[in-house]
């Protein structure tokens, strides 16, 4: 694999995966995940459902997401998300439409 291309992993629609979970790249979500989330960048599909505390370089969440993310450079919530979360980042993109609740910090 050559220095400037990234791994791909996908969670299709049907699968759920449980645990801590460490991906390398980019991370596309159409299903649902419950645990501990490690990716560079994670993508998140609209009937999506996550539970979890994650840990991202950049996430976009497009379905529902319950529990902590922290995203050093840019998170964004689309107009197709619920996000019930503690929110830890540097940068944030909210759409119109977004379902929101909880609280939002930024990175130290």
């Amino acid at each position: 694999m050559k220095a400037n291309q990234k791994n791909i992993s996908i969670i299709n629609k049907d699968c759920k995966l449980e645990g801590n979970l460490d991906f390398k790249g980019y991370l596309i979500v159409a299903g649902s995940i419950d645990g501990i989330v490690n990716a560079e960048t994670i993508i998140t599909e609209e009937d999506s459902h996550i539970k979890a505390k994650v840990k991202a370089a950049f996430l976009t969440i497009a379905g529902s997401f319950e529990g902590e993310i922290k995203v050093v450079e840019t998170l964004t919530l689309l107009k197709t998300s619920t996000v019930n979360a503690c929110i830890q980042c540097g940068n944030l993109i909210i759409e119109d439409g977004c379902t929101f609740n909880g609280k939002i910090i930024g990175l130290v």
